[in-house]
């Protein structure tokens, strides 16, 4: 179980700790000032997307406490501390509203180019610059998908002239946005912040904030991290190194969720970094391959490790690698890793999938074990690997009494053994139209899971697969988070609480 309840109420991110040979969950008494709401300081609520003590409502539609516009989309999910909630809005905006009436208290912009010591005039500039850039490399995504399309007609036509003057047509306006954003990127005064981008899929805010209950930690795709207090006052702000465009990572952006371990602010961009949170002082960084989800942590010994969903063990004192190559990759699209682990009673459970020219789908469970010594001289044990549906698995799993649950992008509901990996149910949800890019989440007794094109559909948990209602929103991304009898859910045009009736 996730983050045991304190005796007001609220949650902290929990860290995992052996005692006489079991794994528990330590929660640090950080209850909130009203003592009323169970906090959720970070992404899946510590990680495993549980919450315990929740009881949502099945019909979210008939439940709607409030709903405040916003003027820009987001990925990422809200945060909820002390009665506010954080949440974030593209392309670099981070949002402070109130909980109980959804009124946006203040909100603080981290422009990258904020950080460069320009003039306004100078800023106005730039920003321009850098709208223009993004909307060239929107216009390049659309020629690739349109010159990939053309050229799987021609295997079927290859004398088709026709074609093949369409596709040279294709790679000459690709080749002169290319020439165009490297001229760009050369700019003296504007090429960092022109050479920074994402794919509009993703977008630049697809980082979770993160809280220790007196800060609030927030990541965002041009490199930029911020530390800000609970009212909007700026600790302090500072350009990470940006994604390694040679991996191709910075076509598609970021989404690793920033972490608070063994004291240490971790954050990845295109490297894994630990910094003091009070100053931002870099501590340490180790170097890593294109990676999208977020490290699940677990303590043996007073001492704090990451599981990276890339299949890598890394120490969080030092960054130290101890492990790397756990899990499989997808030979040719080895960046192909896009959801977080999680853990439950010392097990890690991580899935992963791809679709396209080699199909793969891949689950495992790995043993934490209960002493420094077999970690370090051992590593983890894979205690079982089962091939799943294959497809790409953009949504974190659930690992809960007995089973695990995943599912893929197409809608393929995948239930485990946690002990053995035997396959109990594989189940194509239908009537789902889209991409399942939420993660799942327990809450209470109800698993809920989605469609980015605005679905939200409510689960049994068990052996069987049974519904238990579904609800239309506009289009999201996000997770939802739970605090009780209320839901949270960021959707691309707004901000809403749900509550049971």
């Amino acid at each position: 179980m996730e983050g045991e309840a304190c005796g007001l109420g609220a949650r902290s991110t929990p860290t995992w700790q052996t005692v006489s040979g079991k794994w528990i969950v330590l929660a640090a008494a950080l209850c909130s000032a009203s003592g009323l709401q169970a906090d959720v300081m970070s992404w899946r609520n510590g990680g495993n997307g549980e919450y315990a003590s929740s009881n949502p409502p099945t019909d979210w539609k008939t439940g709607e406490l409030w709903n405040t516009r916003l003027a820009n989309w987001s990925n990422a999910s809200p945060i909820l501390v002390d009665g506010r909630l954080y949440f974030c809005q593209e392309p670099s905006t981070l949002i402070c509203a109130d909980s109980k009436t959804g009124e946006v208290l203040w909100q603080r912009s981290n422009e990258l180019i904020d950080l460069l010591g320009f003039s306004e005039e100078e800023k106005s500039e730039g920003l321009r610059m850098q709208e223009e850039a993004q909307m060239k490399r929107q216009e390049r995504s659309q020629l690739r998908g349109q010159r990939y399309r053309l050229s799987r007609r021609l295997r079927n036509e290859p004398e088709n002239e026709d074609l093949k003057r369409l596709i040279e047509a294709k790679e000459n306006g690709i080749q002169t946005i290319n020439d165009w954003l490297d001229q760009a990127s050369k700019d003296p005064k504007f090429g960092a912040a022109t050479s920074v981008f994402t794919h509009q899929t993703n977008g630049y805010t697809s980082f979770t904030p993160l809280s220790d209950g007196k800060r609030v930690y927030v990541a965002f795709g041009q490199g930029v991290l911020a530390a800000y207090d609970l009212d909007g006052n700026k600790f302090w702000q500072k350009q990470m190194e940006q994604p390694n465009p040679a991996l191709g990572e910075y076509d598609w952006g970021g989404s690793t969720s920033p972490q608070i371990v063994d004291g240490k602010l971790i954050v990845r961009f295109s490297d894994y970094t630990a910094l003091h949170p009070e100053t931002g002082e870099e501590l340490w960084r180790t170097p890593s391959m294109p990676v999208y989800g977020t490290p699940a942590v677990f303590e043996v010994e007073g001492q704090f490790f990451l599981f990276t969903p890339r299949g890598e063990l890394i120490r969080a004192s030092d960054g130290k690698v101890l492990q790397q190559g756990l899990v499989a990759l997808h030979p040719n699209h080895p960046w192909a890793v896009f959801n977080s682990p999680v853990i439950e009673d010392g097990i890690i459970y991580t899935v992963r999938g791809r679709n396209g020219d080699v199909t793969d789908g891949h689950a495992y469970a790995f043993r934490i074990p209960n002493d420094l010594d077999t970690l370090l001289n051992r590593g983890l044990e894979e205690i079982w690997y089962t091939a799943i549906h294959t497809n790409r698995y953009y949504a974190s799993p659930i690992a809960h009494d007995g089973l695990v649950y995943a599912l893929s992008q197409d809608f393929v509901f995948t239930v485990l053994e946690m002990d053995t990996g035997e396959k109990v149910l594989e189940r194509k949800i239908t009537g789902l139209k889209g991409v399942a890019y939420p993660s799942i989440s327990l809450a209470g007794d109800k698993l809920f899971l989605a469609a980015d094109t605005g679905t939200l559909v409510v689960l049994q948990p068990g052996r069987e697969y049974r519904e238990l209602g579904r609800s239309q929103f506009g289009k999201f991304r996000s997770t939802p988070i739970f605090d009780g009898e209320i839901a949270y859910l960021r959707t691309y045009s707004e901000i809403m609480a749900i509550k049971r009736m």
